[in-house]
């Protein structure tokens, strides 16, 4: 509020969390996507307040999320060494709160390079485990789903994979025991060159 310069008051932060929690994917699931526009002009609705300031709302909100984004430290030197394999390289991923591009890909600024295609939940208007993105994606590179493998840390990921008939590989940074139907698990990303 402060960063659009609202006046702050406790009933209106009350409104906007009761909005936010509404749209918490991990609160209410929900596989197609929503805007970041109808979330926001759903809070300024009930702030009474005009939307000159949306876009200064969501710069603050979203730059909250991205304060801890960062790659982990195998994953720059692997996606180098399997795009010098020639191996195409894409992305799919769901956005918290309906996150724009403009902000979410800011996550990946420094590996962007290495990729080929790559889609958001924005873009695809379904988040995982919805197999929209992945024929997307399959669509983009031109191939079958047995040509494909999929990484991904949640169940989600994997599930989603699977209803495309893409191989799906699990990575299990935290070696918990996880079994949601992954046809390769991983620790490592850097384990995929033995895998391709």
């Amino acid at each position: 509020m402060r960063d659009c310069q609202i006046a702050e008051q406790n009933n209106r932060l009350n409104l906007a969390i009761a909005i936010l929690s509404k749209y918490n994917t991990r609160e209410h699931y929900r596989e197609h996507e929503v805007s970041s526009d109808t979330i926001f002009k759903e809070i300024f609705d009930v702030w009474e307040q005009d939307y000159e300031k949306l876009i200064d709302a969501k710069k603050s909100f979203y730059g909250f999320f991205q304060l801890d984004a960062m790659c982990f430290c195998d994953t720059a030197e692997t996606l180098e060494a399997l795009s010098s394999k020639n191996i195409s390289l894409g992305f799919l991923t769901d956005v918290a709160y309906g996150m724009d591009n403009v902000f979410s890909l800011k996550d990946i600024a420094d590996i962007k390079k290495y990729f080929d295609a790559g889609f958001t939940s924005i873009d695809v208007g379904y988040r995982k485990p919805n197999a929209m993105g992945y024929n997307m994606l399959l669509e983009s590179f031109n191939i079958t789903p047995s040509q494909m493998m999929y990484v991904g840390d949640e169940e989600k990921d994997i599930r989603g994979a699977n209803n495309a008939g893409i191989i799906s590989v699990l990575i299990n940074r935290s070696g918990d025991q996880k079994n949601w139907g992954q046809r390769h698990t991983i620790q490592s990303l850097s384990e995929m060159l033995d895998i391709v």
